[in-house]
């Protein structure tokens, strides 16, 4: 086939849950990706939104059967460990491994009716402004195709194809992008006993300088550690600054993987705090990080990117059904922009109040807070604590 209602570009967990929904609705949909499958990646800690995904589709047994960790939660532990807050989850969810996690979404769209194929996506079809299909080229062949669409809808994550290709708003870089995390996994590292142990930490020191620790199976962690440009290019390599971070980021980091064996390369990635607007369009959209994505100590992003396929899966739906996508589009653009701010709030207040959000989270607050923290960031009706973050926030700013 080479004509389809909707070619989604990217495979991972954005596009695979946006093609499944409009597979089981009976919208023809292929699903270009361009690495095979299963392939390497971070991002291994959901929230209880994603869940909520998860569990339209019934993978909730397939999570359990895989021994993903179930996750209830995630605790921060300030400065030099001196103290401590936690979290629970919105509802049960789980860390992943995201190799077989994106796997299983990718099969679910499959299953569901998406058609899927490997390649490169080089271009954009277009009929005066309007977005008609792709060209893309094969993997294992050298000829370029073409595919046309109703809708393509982005979900590239951080290549931002829409963007690259001047058909999106351009990529411009935000307050947290002059940020590098390095990151790797450990084996036998020490957990907190019992059900504790498979949840998130969060490990803190200064602003803007933090380290994650999240179980992935029951003898294995991802640690990463975030902080500037300028302290990662003191470090030199990336080994080198990842070393530095475990050992003197916050004591309580260095001792649960001191002397453990170190099970993966260290990687890097950096500039990674974007946002692209406009992201929708005459014929096309973005989901995920292929439109924006924040300093991510809170895990939002996986979890987000499947939360906005499904709200794409209907804006695109309700396109067809009344052969106009300028309403439909509008408002998937205002779902996306009102959960991306709220959490991009949260964020600036934690990093500008953390001792005054580890008291809220335990106070008055709490219920706001695990909300927002379980990524249930899209409601019209702005929380209470996020109004009385935001009031704080513009305060400090004037």
């Amino acid at each position: 086939m080479n004509s389809f209602d909707v070619v989604v570009v990217g495979g991972g967990p954005g596009g695979s849950v946006l093609a499944a929904y409009l597979a089981e609705a009976g919208i023809s949909v292929l699903i270009l990706e361009k690495r095979a499958f299963p392939r390497y990646h971070i991002g291994e800690s959901l929230t209880g939104m994603a869940a909520d995904v998860l569990n339209d589709f019934g993978l909730s047994h397939e999570m359990d059967r895989r021994l993903f960790p179930p996750k209830g939660g995630v605790k921060v532990i300030g400065k030099d460990a001196g103290s401590k807050f936690f979290v629970p989850v919105l509802q049960p969810t789980w860390q992943v491994r995201r190799d077989e996690f994106d796997q299983i979404l990718l099969n679910n769209a499959i299953q569901r009716g998406a058609t899927y194929r490997q390649g490169t996506v080089s271009g954009v079809l277009r009929e005066s402004s309007t977005v008609t299909g792709v060209v893309y080229t094969p993997a294992g062949d050298d000829q370029p195709r073409e595919v046309r669409c109703r809708v393509v809808a982005d979900a590239s994550g951080q290549a931002a194809l829409l963007a690259r290709f001047g058909v999106a708003g351009p990529v411009l870089r935000t307050e947290f992008d002059k940020q590098v995390a390095v990151f790797s996994q450990f084996r036998g590292a020490r957990r907190d006993p019992g059900e504790m142990g498979d949840n998130t930490f969060l490990f803190y020191s200064d602003t803007h300088n933090w380290a994650w620790f999240i179980p992935l199976s029951p003898d294995v962690v991802s640690v990463g550690i975030v902080q500037p440009v300028e302290k990662m290019q003191q470090c030199g390599r990336p080994e080198a600054a990842f070393e530095w971070g475990v050992k003197h980021l916050n004591p309580d980091l260095g001792w649960r993987v001191e002397g453990c064996e170190r099970v993966e390369p260290v990687r890097a990635a950096t500039n990674y705090s974007y946002v692209v607007d406009p992201f929708v369009g005459d014929g096309w959209l973005a989901v995920g990080d292929a439109h924006q994505f924040n300093d991510p100590i809170f895990s939002f992003g996986v979890s987000f990117a499947m939360v906005e396929g499904r709200e794409a899966s209907r804006a695109i739906l309700k396109s067809f059904e009344t052969f106009d996508s300028t309403a439909p589009f509008a408002e998937y653009r205002d779902f996306c922009v009102r959960g991306q701010m709220a959490a991009l709030d949260v964020i600036r207040y934690f990093w500008k109040f953390p001792v005054f959000f580890g008291y809220q989270s335990r106070g008055e607050a709490r219920k706001d807070i695990i909300r927002l923290l379980g990524s249930d960031c899209h409601s019209f009706t702005e929380p209470r604590a996020l109004a009385v973050m935001r009031r704080a926030l513009r305060k400090l700013a004037a």
